[in-house]
């Protein structure tokens, strides 16, 4: 399931203390829906052309040469249908959709797709189409994984279904959540992850040298003592004959076994890449090389004209004129950066491409429009000016300001006005070479199953082997047979404030984020609080915030990593449960903080082998703990590794949540530290 937050939420937040970033949005909104040369124009340009348009800044996730897919999913709409595909998402996609609409002046669908394949925009114009239903079922019956072709092709699927709102809400049922609840179901991913295929390859060489090795004992092991019980009958005679048929029925076991899991292993983890679309050609990851260079051929100013403008026509003229009056040629592209275009999001390496395509020397300047930043390369001159690091005032956005005015174009006319009277021959500085970026097929594909962590899982197969039969056999020879061995589960009785599973997926913690927001929401407005409890729920919301809503525009962020959901959780559990009850401590469940606050302390182990110490829990916990000390530990939060390794207790991951042993203000703080804002 891949809901985004409601607008409810954008408009209980315009109540509140920091509702001018709202207004902020709305003047972005207002520049996506600009004059003649915007980004709307631009874009209504394209698709009077064609009526499908793939961006160039997005080849590893969507190439442009899959537009043809597209267009054929289009067509069974039975309606003009016009696609975007964009790099990122909007905030304000069905206002952008309407302009270009106003703009192109055809009645049809209009859909608006990010590359990441998890939003979708769907807007009719002047026809009669269940697009709302259609988006529902795209957005709730398909993984994180699926791709913006799949989502689209799924879309269509529904917009033709005989009952398109019957099976949205059908899947609205199925997948959907409430606050602090995970579905019943949710849908499979549809490709691995290289920490899926390494897992793969330990497990089958775990099962490859462990399960024939310990077949091959075993058997050895009965057929020896039915030759010993054999020869004792027979004065000793039995052993030899019996053991020879034997040892040759053993190996042949084992290696039937053997060849069965190998065989099994290739046809059942066949995945071959990660990514759910097709490959980029050449001429995809050079689309943009090219249309940048095309147009600083022209102009030593390139402004792309697929996202929203900061930089005006005054400015643009500013720059311009100071360009010119300068003794090096001086080449400014204002392009975002993003980790899925032909760059791998590199700035410099950017830079560097693009001096290459040019073909002429001079210093190229890189002024991202979605970040904010602005960073420079020296290609070929060897300028007596160091442009590495950048003064903080032109490198890095202002933080003084609204969102949606970084101030870009006076920002890059202080770099400019800084290369006045600026010579080459002197010392360039010490700017490392930029890295090369990923090649976009090598970087998605998976190794063999029997590559990564299958030697590994061979040697623990045969330790796991060797300990089992040890296990079989002295059973055997103390009880005389085989028993069963028998595992008792200890129910805890009652639960936690907040569900929350020890080792939640990212899937969960993102739907879960989600689901909270709109609940505080929905309680904020109801209890309508005053003094220091309004306060302290606007402290955990706004340190939520800056976790996993950094644009302000009332969506959790698609680049939210696991630490930062979940530390998002346990601050608006915190902030929820101190509406409920404003004498709410403020200490969290040192086991799981996504439980809530703690209700007590219980002696207790934090990990297995160590000493009883009490700690504060949360009611759920406190009773599994006085139940059953010794297991209490696997109630403990795990998140995912940010290297792709074996999961990792919340309390040693990289990141605020480390500290929320330490209580709710200790844990704000540590975001607002991390985030570089203080009080």
């Amino acid at each position: 399931m891949r809901t985004l937050l409601t607008v409810g939420l954008l408009l209980l937040l315009a109540s509140l203390p920091g509702a001018g970033v709202l207004a902020g949005d709305a003047v972005a909104a207002g520049r996506a829906e600009g004059d003649g040369g915007g980004q709307a124009a631009y874009l209504a340009e394209r698709l009077r052309a064609e009526p499908v348009y793939v961006t160039d800044q997005a080849p590893r996730e969507i190439p442009r040469s899959a537009a043809g897919e597209f267009a054929k999913a289009a067509k069974r709409t039975g309606v003009p249908t016009y696609v975007v595909l964009l790099p990122e998402r909007n905030p304000f996609d069905e206002r952008l959709l309407g302009a270009v609409h106003d703009r192109l002046r055809r009645d049809g669908l209009y859909v608006l797709l990010d590359s990441s394949g998890i939003g979708i925009t769907a807007v009719p114009f002047g026809v009669d189409v269940p697009a709302e239903s259609a988006t529902t079922v795209a957005l709730y019956e398909l993984p994180y994984d699926a791709g913006p072709l799949l989502t689209f092709q799924r879309f269509v699927e529904a917009l033709t279904d005989d009952d398109p709102a019957g099976r949205a809400e059908a899947a609205r049922e199925k997948y959907g959540s409430d606050a602090g609840r995970a579905p019943e179901e949710e849908p499979d991913k549809l490709h691995i992850t290289r920490t899926d295929r390494a897992n793969q390859s330990f497990l089958t060489g775990i099962l490859l040298a462990g399960v024939p090795l310990l077949a091959l004992l075993l058997v050895l092991y009965v057929l020896r003592r039915r030759a010993a019980s054999a020869g004792a009958k027979s004065g000793g005679r039995g052993f030899a004959g019996v053991g020879g048929r034997g040892l040759l029925a053993a190996v042949a076991t084992a290696a039937v076994l053997a060849g069965s899991i190998a065989l099994g292993a290739a046809v059942l983890y066949d995945d071959e890449t990660t990514d759910p679309g097709p490959p980029p050609t050449r001429a995809d990851m050079d689309a943009r090389l090219d249309r940048v260079s095309a147009g600083l051929a022209k102009d030593p100013v390139y402004v792309d004209p697929e996202s929203p403008a900061q930089i005006d026509s005054a400015e643009l003229a500013g720059l311009r004129r100071k360009i010119g009056g300068l003794d090096v040629p001086v080449y400014v592209a204002s392009v975002p950066m993003a980790p899925e275009d032909e760059s791998g999001g590199q700035g410099d390496t950017f830079l560097k491409s693009l001096g290459r395509t040019v073909g002429g020397d001079g210093i190229y300047v890189l002024a991202d429009p979605r970040s904010g930043y602005v960073n420079a390369v020296d290609y070929g001159i060897g300028l007596d000016v160091d442009l590495y690091l950048l003064p903080e005032a032109i490198g890095y956005p202002p933080r003084d300001v609204d969102d949606d005015d970084l101030r870009l174009g006076e920002r890059v006319g202080m770099l400019v006005e800084e290369l006045t009277g600026a010579r080459p021959g002197g010392d360039p500085g010490t700017a490392p070479s930029p890295m090369d970026p990923p090649d976009p097929v090598a970087e998605d594909a998976l190794p063999s199953v029997f590559a990564a962590d299958f030697v590994p899982g061979l040697f623990v197969g045969t330790l796991a082997a060797g300990l089992a039969f040890g296990l079989v056999a002295g059973t055997v020879r103390i009880f005389g047979r085989v028993r069963p061995a028998t595992a008792a589960a200890v129910a805890a009785a009652g639960g936690p404030s907040y569900e929350a599973p020890p080792d939640p997926s990212e899937a969960y913690l993102r739907r879960t984020a989600h689901a909270e927001l709109e609940a505080l929401a929905r309680e904020f407005e109801t209890a309508d609080p005053g003094g220091a409890v309004r306060v302290r729920v606007w402290d955990c919301l706004d340190a939520a915030q800056l976790l996993v809503d950094v644009e302000e525009d009332g969506r959790v962020d698609a680049d939210a990593t696991p630490e930062a959901l979940a530390t998002a959780i346990t601050l608006i559990r915190a902030a929820r449960a101190t509406l409920a009850a404003p004498g709410t401590p403020a200490r969290l469940c040192t086991l799981n903080p996504m439980h809530g606050p703690a209700h007590g302390r219980q002696r207790t182990r934090l990990t297995p082998g160590a000493p009883a110490r009490a700690v504060p829990l949360c009611a759920g916990c406190r009773k599994a703990a006085r139940s059953d000390p010794g297991t209490a530990h696997r109630r403990r939060l795990t998140l995912p590794s940010p290297r792709g390794e074996a999961r990792i207790p919340y309390d040693t991951a990289p990141g605020p949540l480390r500290t929320a042993g330490e209580g709710v203000p200790r844990l704000i703080r540590e975001v607002q530290e991390a985030a570089g804002v203080h009080d």
